[in-house]
């Protein structure tokens, strides 16, 4: 009897303003991964980290292309939240067949829409805080990593020109398993109903009382992501 194949390789992306570590280590995501034998590649996302940092929004003009060339060769699974979803969307839309499996985070959709408070957070990030900084970007900031971030930078990607860009059209070429997983408290993914319509055959799971940045330690988040990516081929529990 033949060997099972190999896996696909396993990919990670981190949201805007984060880390992999805060992401993916932190809250035991990564750990449990390799408790099923597999080793994901935690990614980083353009403008993050300790990497080129430009401070041009410019320079960021693709976010997918500029994470392309980091992706292993061959088939991928991949995790994504928030922002690293939507890229995960793009890439799977420009690379069909690479992509065997997607869990999305913190994604729904809003990815049909402009970013709403990006420049409120982009000026929080540059000046601080104000008396009418909305609670969505007070909250962006108590996550914000400035040992690991560089804060201009990240204003240039939260004012970086519009992309990824959906449609249902463009989603349509989309052939990986989805999995959908919100908090049920979140109003920067909102409703999903017409993001899942657009990806025929995908789950979703909600989480009460979670709100966005919450998602990523969520217990139920962690324990669906490594199952819905563990699974046995052909099994569509």
């Amino acid at each position: 009897m033949q060997d099972p194949p190999d896996p696909p390789a396993l990919v990670l992306l981190h949201g805007c303003g984060g880390t992999a570590r805060a992401t993916f280590e932190a809250t035991g995501l990564m750990d449990r991964f390799g408790e099923t034998g597999r080793l994901p590649l935690a990614l980083t996302l353009p403008g993050h980290g300790d990497g080129s940092r430009p401070r041009d929004p410019a320079a960021y003009a693709d976010l997918a292309g500029l994470i392309a060339p980091e992706l292993p060769r061959g088939r991928l699974d991949a995790v994504g939240y928030s922002l690293g979803g939507k890229l995960l969307l793009e890439l799977a839309i420009r690379f069909p067949g690479r992509f065997r499996r997607l869990v999305l985070a913190g994604v729904g959709d809003n990815v049909f829409a402009p970013e709403g408070v990006a420049e409120a957070a982009a000026s929080a990030l540059e000046h601080g805080p104000g008396p009418d900084t909305p609670a969505p970007v007070r909250a962006f900031l108590s996550t914000f990593e400035p040992d690991h971030n560089d804060a201009l930078a990240i204003a240039a990607v939260l004012r970086r020109p519009p992309n990824p860009v959906f449609s249902e059209e463009r989603l349509a070429a989309i052939d990986a398993e989805v999995l959908l997983v919100n908090g049920q408290d979140d109003p920067a993914a909102g409703d999903c109903r017409r993001l899942q319509g657009a990806l025929p055959g995908s789950g979703v799971l909600m989480l009460p009382g979670v709100g966005h940045f919450g998602v990523p330690a969520d217990p139920a988040f962690v324990r669906a992501a490594v199952e819905f990516i563990a699974r046995a081929e052909g099994d569509a529990s």
